[in-house]
């Protein structure tokens, strides 16, 4: 028996009707690029994640790309990240011209391990006379990108605690997570919510998916509503 890698059916079956809807709505008012609709997804995604702004996008991959471009990642740059997930985490730091800086995951959980990055810094790095870490090639580390796989985040906690001991930013890629919580400090926190930025995706496979394909940027600096 062939099993589909996606089997929608039983999912539009059920909401065929409420979707039909949508999409007449949308049809009717001739907005068919951001509109009220996607002002009002974003709205609902901030009250959910408990997030100050959000900014939807094309896509997770475009998400990503748009947060590493704000941050002024680029070429002479590295970001760490791991190489167990969906390729465009990687390929959006090289379309900035940075490189990725893989460091190895936990065999439990799949996710990135944060002694693994304190590892790679101990092993891999120096810090010059400006204070800035970079590494043994010259690329100056600029940010972490933890990737929460299959809906469970990573130690977020642990990874702040590198963070802030290399002043490096954390964008988290949360494009399998949305919902997802984890007990950072004193809260339970979404995923997405734990870094400067966070980044989703709604393609089709994904726990909430859209018809087509679509992403999401939330973020707690009011300057990085300029990605719009």
């Amino acid at each position: 028996m062939r099993v589909p890698l996606l089997d929608l059916n039983e999912q539009y079956r059920t909401l065929a009707e409420p979707i039909h809807e949508a999409i007449h709505a949308v049809l009717a008012s001739h907005r068919f690029i951001l509109g009220p609709q996607v002002k009002a997804f974003e709205k609902a995604i901030c009250a959910y994640c408990k997030a100050p702004h959000a900014i939807g996008v094309s896509s997770g991959t475009d998400a990503l790309l748009a947060v590493l471009m704000a941050f002024g990642v680029g070429p002479g740059d590295a970001v760490i990240t791991t190489p167990y997930t969906f390729f465009a985490t990687a390929g959006c730091i090289a379309r900035t011209g940075a490189r990725p800086l893989f460091v190895d995951i936990d065999p439990i959980t799949y996710n990135i391990c944060p002694s693994a990055i304190q590892e790679c810094f101990e092993k891999n790095c120096q810090r010059d006379s400006n204070g800035e870490w970079k590494t043994r090639s010259g690329e100056r580390v600029r940010a972490i990108v933890p990737v929460h796989l299959f809906g469970l985040c990573c130690e977020m906690d642990a990874i702040h605690r590198v963070s802030e001991h290399y002043r490096l930013d954390v964008i988290e890629d949360a494009a399998q997570a949305i919902g997802a919580e984890y007990p950072f400090g004193k809260r339970a926190a979404k995923a997405g919510t734990m870094g400067e930025a966070g980044c989703f995706s709604f393609y089709p496979s994904k726990n909430l998916g859209a018809a087509g394909d679509a992403g999401m940027i939330i973020c707690r600096d009011e300057k990085l509503q300029f990605l719009r």
